[in-house]
């Protein structure tokens, strides 16, 4: 069995599996409260992670249909879907999900560290 098809979907897993695990790891090791994301949150991500899947997708389109890259079906899974691969999706999906929390978190965080110097 050639391994090669999943070099593409393992180094998207490797990195983005490895921010994510190492979000969660922080939410368990604080487990406060003010470390959890609430619903409105996870609704900004989601929806983020919808318009990066349109407008990535899009870009996807062009560039193929352009032919300004195209994808080695040695290293990915030569399974295509709306005219790409489907190792694509997944990294827009990983990538804006993993950014998108970071984005909030590192938000947060900013907005308690300005509350807490006008505070003094």
């Amino acid at each position: 069995m050639n391994f090669g098809i999943f070099s593409y979907v393992a180094t998207i897993l490797i990195f983005t599996g490895l921010a994510i695990l190492l979000y969660l790891a922080m939410r368990l090791h604080f487990a406060r409260r003010s470390a959890q994301l609430s619903k409105s949150d996870w609704k900004v991500i989601l929806f983020t992670i919808l318009i990066a899947i349109v407008v990535m997708s899009l870009g996807e389109w062009i560039a193929l249909g352009w032919r300004i890259w195209a994808y080695n079906p040695e290293k990915t899974f030569h399974t295509t879907f709306l005219g790409a691969e489907v190792e694509t999706y997944l990294f827009i999906v990983f990538v804006s999900l993993v950014i998108s929390i970071a984005t909030l978190v590192y938000a947060r965080r900013e907005d308690r560290k300005h509350n807490t110097a006008n505070n003094l």
